[in-house]
């Protein structure tokens, strides 16, 4: 759609288009009708991100709306769109000239989520290189990293856990997941903590429990697979996984696992595929 405007109604031109509103048609014409084209391509080696590229002739001023619910932005005649989850977005492209202005629009298809960065090493936890095992005190539970995953287990009364120090940055919002697997627990807990304090050899760790099974809480008790941030019956975090903090530096994220009066189950409880993840975007 092209529409003639006159100089003097350009500047409440734009401020419509900012503003959502549908500005008046104007009278008089100042130049050519500008011509509203672009194309969108993947930028390669960037995750969920396009090149969307716009016809200059004409034209003084580009609005592009990526179709993710952002609404029209101003840009320039070659910009990024970046998307985070998998879908169909309907590109628009607004461009203003001295005669008028014109849209068009094309859709762009996201084939995947974007996953994110994961700032945890060794997240298969197939191998303790990355991973510090901590004595809470008492007797120990099992910790064996094998290639299905840490396979944690016991016989009787025990804790334990391991850990590693991340980098984190203050108002990211990180995803955090990990997939456990168990046949059933009796009076045990499998507990996922993200805290500041550094764990300390010889002593319990209580900084951050985002998620747990806990059977007296009423999970894990039976069989069980899949996400953590799912399964979770106990501490803070949300069923979302998301995560954020409000300082950059320094965390500690850690896995603790332990029975009181029971075991962890026969075959024990395995956790793999563990992830703390920032956009790449």
């Amino acid at each position: 759609m092209r529409i003639l405007f006159s100089f003097g109604t350009a500047v409440g031109l734009i401020a419509a288009f900012l503003t959502g509103c549908t500005p008046d048609k104007g009278s008089a014409s100042l130049g050519p009708l500008p011509a509203a084209s672009f194309s969108i391509a993947p930028v390669s080696g960037v995750t969920n991100t396009f090149a969307a590229t716009a016809g200059t002739t004409g034209v003084f001023s580009w609005y592009w709306d990526a179709g993710d619910g952002a609404g029209l932005q101003r840009g320039a005649a070659l910009d990024t769109l970046y998307y985070g989850k998998k879908g169909n977005y309907r590109v628009t492209l607004t461009v203003l000239g001295h005669g008028g202005y014109d849209t068009v629009s094309q859709v762009v298809q996201v084939a995947q989520d974007d996953t994110g960065v994961s700032v945890i090493q060794g997240g298969s936890l197939s191998s303790a290189s990355d991973w510090t095992v901590l004595n809470t005190g008492g007797t120990q539970t099992t910790f064996s990293f094998t290639a299905q995953g840490m396979n944690m287990s016991n016989t009787g009364n025990s804790n334990g856990a391991v850990y590693q120090a991340v980098q984190v940055k203050a108002g990211v919002k990180y995803t955090f997941s990990a997939n456990v697997q168990g046949s059933g627990a009796s009076n045990s807990w499998v507990e996922f903590y993200i805290g500041a304090t550094a764990p300390t050899q010889g002593s319990d760790y209580g900084d951050g429990k985002y998620y747990s099974l806990n059977t007296w809480a009423g999970c894990g008790g039976s069989s069980f697979s899949g996400n953590i941030a799912t399964l979770s019956c106990s501490g803070s975090g949300a069923s979302n996984g998301q995560v954020s903090f409000s300082q950059t530096g320094t965390m500690y994220v850690l896995i603790k696992a332990g029975s009181s009066g029971g075991t962890l189950g026969a075959g024990g409880i395995t956790v793999t595929g563990i992830r703390l993840s920032a956009p790449s975007h």
